[in-house]
């Protein structure tokens, strides 16, 4: 099996790339990213003869010389994706939705078997009125006023979209309940980063956490799979109340009112400079807990994590 692997050179895309490594069904794995590799990264992944690098920029034509020089190409994962917080959300947008497009037309034109996408649970939106468990099948009503949110949204029903029973690439969409991690950037591992976490007073909604190993071995499912296709909600192994959630970490939380909690998050993020945000708060109000049923009896996966 050959796999290409966009956003190589960032958090999962190097996660998944050892994954895969190890894998004796992978033979060849072709990343593509347009960042630099830190020494000790590229010294340990030119180590393995299965592992080629291509320079290259998703939003641009000239990316289509990694499918010319790669033919036959089985699985193209996509992972790459724009949070940097100082982009405007044009530049964005480029990156995360028209190259989302653009991934899955070359793949299509270039014969490639299945295309991935790793998209959050956080586009069903956090709302009061959310059933007991998100399928996915349920609308995608996460607030579109936030940049990151709206991308990964409009991402996603391109991904939608492009599901065409006998035609390939077969589409595959994971979505992930909130990830922590040291060695990705996430929402929740800022948010959570200190020894108290300040929430909204008056809320304790269902939550659901998974952590980055866990991230990579669902993805890597995804790739390994025969007949793996459509939409799959992946969590790990707990839905509890946040409270409890951060209890098991070892957090103390504080309630605050609401105004200024947002006034507080708003600062935070800002002086933080780690995420496209301001936060919404509605995600530490609302339940948007899903259902992983699906990923489990046919992905046969199972957090081990948490």
């Amino acid at each position: 099996m050959k796999v290409l692997i966009t956003g190589a050179t960032g958090g999962f895309g190097k996660l998944l790339v050892k994954r895969l490594e190890d894998d004796p069904g992978v033979e060849q794995i072709i990343g593509l990213g347009n960042e630099d590799l830190d020494q000790g990264f590229e010294e340990e992944l030119n180590a393995d003869e299965k592992f080629d690098l291509f320079k290259g920029d998703i939003r641009k034509k000239r990316v289509e010389e990694v499918f010319q020089k790669n033919k036959n190409i089985d699985v193209l994962v996509h992972l790459a994706y724009d949070n940097t917080p100082d982009h405007e959300s044009r530049e964005a947008e480029e990156t995360n939705v028209f190259g989302t497009q653009r991934m899955i037309r070359l793949a299509r034109k270039h014969n490639v078997k299945k295309f991935i996408y790793k998209s959050p649970t956080a586009i069903y939106g956090a709302r009061s009125d959310n059933p007991f468990l998100l399928k996915e099948d349920a609308p995608l009503r996460g607030d579109r006023n936030f940049v990151s949110i709206r991308n990964k949204i409009e991402s996603d029903m391109t991904c939608q979209m492009n599901m065409h029973p006998g035609m390939l690439p077969d589409v595959v969409i994971l979505r992930f309940c909130g990830i922590l991690g040291d060695s990705i950037r996430s929402p929740l591992n800022t948010l959570f980063g200190g020894k108290i976490v300040p929430l909204v007073a008056g809320f304790d909604p269902l939550f659901q956490i998974i952590h980055q190993d866990d991230v990579t071995e669902a993805l890597a499912r995804a790739v390994l799979t025969p007949g793996a296709q459509g939409i799959y909600n992946v969590a790990g192994k707990r839905s509890e109340p946040l409270s409890e959630v951060l209890g098991r970490m070892g957090k103390s939380v504080i309630p605050i009112p609401e105004f200024l909690l947002n006034t507080f998050y708003k600062t935070y993020f800002m002086l933080n400079s780690e995420h496209s945000f301001p936060f919404d708060l509605n995600y530490i109000k609302h339940p948007f807990v899903v259902d992983t049923t699906r990923a489990r009896q046919e992905l046969g996966f199972e957090p081990r994590v948490m």
